[in-house]
C-alpha cells in the first residue's frame, strides 16, 4: 500500500518536472538541452528587441528608431494587437520585424499544455492577420517556456528568442540612466531587451524606455555598432560562417 502511495505521488512530480524542464533554457548547461539564441557570435551588429506591445506609445518608438537610424525587432502580444490592429503594418513599414510574444502575458508553467497551444496558434493568427507577413521568432513571456510552449513553438517552425542583456525596464525604480547602465555597454552579437509598453508593468515605464534609448545607442555608435532585427543579427552570423569556410 505505501508503495502504492509513493507511485502516485511521484507521477505528478514527474509530471511538472517535465513540464518544468524547458524554463533551464534560460541557463548556460539548460541551454545545451534547450537551445534558444541569446547572443549571436559571428555578427557585426547587436538586436535590438522590444517585448508586450503594440501600445499607444508606438508612434514614439517607431519615431525615436527613425531618428537614431536603428532597426529592432518587436515581440508583440496578440491581445495587445487586436486593440491596435493598425501597428503590426506601421512596425513592418517602418523597416522594423514583428515577431511573437503570445497571445497575453500568463505564465506558461501554470498553464496545461494545450491552453499553451490554443493561446500560441490564436497569436500567430491574430499577428499575421494584421502585418500580412508570416512569423518565424518567438519569445514566451517572461522568457520562461513550458513542455507544451517549447513543442508548439517547434510545431509552428518558430525560432525560440530570449536575450544576453536586459534594461530592467519594467522596474518602477527604473530610469533612463538606470535602464542604459543594466544593458552596460553592448558587443557584437549581443540580443537587448526593453518594453515598449507598460500593461503589464510599472505605469509609465515605457517613457524611461523611451528616454534610455539614445543613450544605449549612443554607446553602441561609439563601439563601432549599429541596432537591427534579430533576423539579420542571425543573417550576419550566418553569412561570416560562411565567408570562413
Amino acid at each position: 500500500m505505501r508503495s502504492a502511495q509513493l507511485t502516485a505521488l511521484a507521477l505528478p512530480v514527474s509530471l511538472l518536472a517535465i513540464q518544468a524542464a524547458p524554463a533551464l533554457s534560460g541557463t548556460g548547461p539548460g541551454r545545451r538541452l534547450f537551445p534558444c539564441v541569446t547572443n549571436v557570435p559571428g555578427s557585426r551588429s547587436v538586436g535590438l528587441t522590444f517585448d508586450d506591445g503594440p501600445d499607444h506609445c508606438l508612434d514614439l518608438f517607431l519615431k525615436e528608431l527613425d531618428r537614431l537610424d536603428a532597426k529592432a525587432t518587436f515581440f508583440l502580444m496578440a491581445e495587445q494587437v487586436e486593440r491596435w490592429p493598425g501597428a503590426p503594418g506601421e512596425i513592418i513599414g517602418a523597416g522594423h520585424e514583428v515577431a511573437v510574444h503570445g497571445y497575453n502575458h500568463r505564465g506558461h508553467l501554470r498553464r496545461t499544455p494545450w491552453e499553451v497551444r490554443d493561446d500560441l496558434r490564436r497569436a500567430r493568427a491574430i499577428i499575421e492577420d494584421a502585418s500580412g507577413s508570416e512569423s518565424t521568432l518567438y519569445r514566451a513571456p517572461y522568457g520562461v517556456c513550458s513542455f507544451g510552449s517549447w513543442r508548439e513553438a517547434a510545431a509552428q517552425g518558430w525560432e525560440r528568442v530570449l536575450w544576453s542583456r536586459w534594461g530592467k525596464d519594467w522596474e518602477e525604480r527604473a530610469t533612463p540612466q538606470r535602464i542604459a547602465d543594466t544593458i552596460g555597454h553592448p558587443v557584437a552579437g549581443d540580443d537587448l531587451l526593453l518594453h515598449d509598453s507598460d500593461r503589464y508593468s510599472a505605469p509609465n515605464s515605457w517613457r524611461r524606455t523611451l528616454g534610455a534609448l539614445p543613450i544605449i545607442l549612443d554607446r553602441m555608435e561609439q563601439a563601432g555598432l549599429k541596432a537591427t532585427t534579430v533576423t539579420e543579427l542571425m543573417r550576419e552570423a550566418a553569412e561570416r560562417k560562411t565567408d570562413l569556410r
